[in-house]
């Protein structure tokens, strides 16, 4: 299959962890996910596989990179002007732009709200998204406290469109004709974040092995109408993720 440019889409996931083995564990027998360790320097960078497929990261944190946590990559045509797009609308860039060689450029922006969020100018186009398989991640929301301010700097930082979603009860940013992500309100008392999804076959039975593995449930079921359900976990290293049974079948 062609690879192609995805700019403004999600394409990379990576999780920044203190205990890399404790999330192996837990992930390998959650996902059915495989994990192939690449010395980077003096430290080792995971690859996360789910089938043939490679789907994310996992980097070894310490305690001053913050709590273990997902986070999610952008594709982008121009680091530069990504930093540029970034500080003109109140975000900031914690690290400044990196290199990896055979991957790209990359960083992370802090948005005026206080998410998160990865951006990358890759050195090769990506797969195509296609239907996501079970184990593979396919979506991912942004909980904020002030979504109109969100809304603004991502229209600035990645061109996004905001729209009504599936019944009219959420926003929906997209990239071009392709949407990628939904965009709702924080908790209160709840900082704003990411939060990825990851496609499971059946909630139920995915929810109880997570549980089993040493998971908190934070919240058990979100019913979303057209779309599907979800379930919020915590994982036992200590980094939210979302369990997605899609409305429809997933790919197999």
């Amino acid at each position: 299959m062609d690879k192609v440019w995805r700019h403004g889409q999600f394409v990379w996931r990576e999780m920044l962890c203190p205990d890399v083995a404790k999330a192996k564990g837990f992930y390998g027998e959650l996902f059915g996910w495989t994990f192939a360790d690449m010395p980077m320097g003096p430290m080792t960078y995971t690859i996360i596989s789910a089938g043939s497929r490679q789907v994310g990261g996992i980097m070894p944190s310490t305690p001053q990179m913050g709590p273990p946590a997902w986070l999610s990559y952008v594709s982008v045509k121009d680091a530069d002007e990504t930093v540029r797009a970034a500080e003109a609308g109140g975000g900031k860039l914690p690290m400044g732009v990196q290199s990896a060689p055979g991957v790209g450029r990359f960083g992370v922006v802090n948005d005026p709200t206080g998410g998160y969020v990865g951006f990358l100018q890759g050195e090769s186009a990506s797969d195509p998204a296609g239907m996501p398989a079970a184990g593979e991640f396919c979506w991912e929301t942004l909980n904020t406290t002030d979504i109109e301010k969100a809304k603004a700097f991502y229209a600035t930082l990645f061109g996004w469109t905001a729209a009504a979603g599936p019944g009219g009860n959420m926003n929906v940013f997209s990239a071009g004709e392709t949407q990628v992500a939904d965009v709702e309100p924080a908790q209160p008392g709840m900082p704003s974040h990411w939060l990825a999804h990851v496609v499971v076959a059946k909630l139920e039975p995915a929810r109880e092995r997570a549980e089993k593995l040493g998971a908190k449930v934070f919240v058990p079921v979100i019913d979303i109408p057209q779309v599907g359900r979800v379930c919020i976990i915590q994982d036992p290293v200590g980094a939210v993720i979302s369990l997605f049974e899609p409305g429809m079948p997933a790919a197999s």
